[in-house]
């Protein structure tokens, strides 16, 4: 394939006749999650030396493929192509295997420790916080009646609620997104990341979606609010919000 690039992902424990085809389709899921742009990159074989998963990345999408890759194991990476790293990482460390993404001139991208992983100790803490989703599951008799919200990223938080608090959220099921507040169980695993266990709801709010738009041109429209006199109001309102 012309104007495209190269990435050979290896995994050290199996060759392309011992690796099943549905560990094989998992791996490429994620694969195509971490790199992102998708339309761009495509897979074309098993090369022998281990597994080698290899695919071509078009063009137009090598830098941004890259950066993604550079990002992976660091604090600054995306929160999707954190997820998509350690879920690789975890079914390397499941399978017995370490892995790593090279260029074709063997050069080394990013490195899945699979196996070698350090284990981490487990804790768990109580805190308060904020979520916030669109009701999915609502329901049960018992006093404490479970409640579940999905976030814009497609994560799913299980949270519980008391059943008057139920009664009321349950008016907005699968309808407009709601902000809970209250308290969380949240459980640190081997691998280093967080996961909410369970949500205690005290308290809701639901979430205006007026658009941006229509929100500046009611606020330019309000007599008296020298919004029109701003030779740069966004620059003033980000001012007082301390961003740069």
């Amino acid at each position: 394939m012309e104007n495209s690039q190269s990435l050979d992902f290896s995994i050290d424990v199996f060759s392309p006749e011992t690796i099943p085809m549905s560990r094989l389709a998992e791996y490429l899921h994620e694969l195509a999650a971490l790199y992102g742009s998708q339309a761009c990159v495509h897979f074309k074989e098993v090369r022998k030396g281990s597994a080698v998963l290899h695919a071509h990345v078009e063009c137009d999408a090598i830098a941004s493929v890259e950066s993604r890759l550079r990002l992976a194991n660091t604090i600054a990476a995306p929160d999707d192509v954190r997820r998509a790293y350690h879920n690789i990482n975890d079914m390397l460390k499941s399978d017995h295997a370490v892995g790593q993404i090279n260029l074709p001139t063997s050069a080394l991208i990013l490195v899945f420790p699979g196996r070698d992983t350090p284990v981490q100790k487990t804790y768990r803490v109580k805190e308060a916080g904020v979520l916030d989703g669109v009701v999915i599951r609502i329901g049960g008799k018992d006093q404490t009646i479970p409640v579940w919200l999905k976030d814009a990223d497609g994560t799913v938080h299980k949270c519980e609620a008391n059943s008057e608090m139920a009664r009321e959220l349950v008016q907005h099921y699968l309808s407009l997104p709601v902000r809970v507040t209250g308290n969380g169980d949240w459980l640190r695993g081997e691998n280093g990341l967080w996961t909410l266990e369970k949500f205690k709801i005290t308290g809701w709010e639901l979430l205006d979606e007026t658009p941006i738009s229509d929100i500046l041109n009611a606020a330019r429209l309000t007599k008296g609010n020298s919004w029109n006199d701003l030779d740069d109001p966004v620059h003033v309102h980000l001012d007082m919000r301390g961003v740069e």
